[in-house]
C-alpha cells in the first residue's frame, strides 16, 4: 500500500452531500491509499480503528470465523468500510481485500472525532451518511439470513 497526500475528496458516499469546502475539510483529515490487487486493506482479527471509503476499485470483503474463507460481499466506490470499529472499537471482523488496482480514503477515529467537532454542520451530514449505508446494509443482511432460514426450513 502507498499513500497518496491529495486531501479532496470526491462526491462519493457518506461525502456526497458535503459541498467542496466541506469535502476539502474532511479529506485533510484523513489520507488517501493505493491497494494493489490482491493485497489486504484491512486483515480480520487484527486491530482496527479507522473508517475508509472507496474512491475507486473494488474490494473483497471475506471471513475465516468457519475455518474456511466465505466472501460476505464485494465493495465499490462510493461504499465504505471499518465502520463497525469507528462505532465499536475491536478486532476487524473480515478482511478487505483489493481485487483490483483500488484506491481508499482513511480517517482514524481520533481524526473524525476532531472532524465533527470542529464542523458541526459539515459532521450532521457525515453522519447521517454513515448511518443511511448502515441500514441498506443491515436491511440486505436481515434479507439474506431470512432466505437461508428459509432455505433451511424447506429442506427439512
Amino acid at each position: 500500500m502507498s499513500d497518496n497526500a491529495t486531501p479532496q475528496l470526491p462526491t462519493l458516499g457518506f461525502a456526497a452531500d458535503l459541498d467542496e469546502a466541506a469535502r476539502t475539510a474532511l479529506g485533510a483529515f484523513g489520507q488517501f491509499v493505493t491497494v494493489n490487487e490482491g493485497e489486504h486493506l484491512i486483515e480480520e482479527g487484527q486491530p482496527q480503528d479507522s473508517l475508509f471509503l472507496v474512491i475507486s476499485g473494488n474490494f473483497h470483503v471475506s471471513t475465516q470465523a468457519t475455518g474456511r474463507e466465505v466472501l460476505l460481499g464485494q465493495l465499490k466506490a462510493g461504499n465504505m468500510m471499518g465502520e463497525v470499529n469507528i462505532f465499536d472499537p475491536g478486532l476487524a471482523s473480515a478482511n478487505i481485500t483489493a481485487h483490483s488496482l483500488s484506491q481508499a480514503w482513511k480517517i482514524d477515529r481520533s481524526s473524525l472525532e476532531q472532524f465533527l467537532e470542529e464542523n458541526p454542520n459539515a459532521a450532521a451530514r457525515v453522519l447521517v451518511g454513515i448511518a443511511t449505508q448502515l441500514s441498506k446494509r443491515l436491511r440486505k443482511t436481515n434479507e439474506k439470513v431470512a432466505m437461508a432460514r428459509e432455505a433451511m426450513m424447506d429442506s427439512f
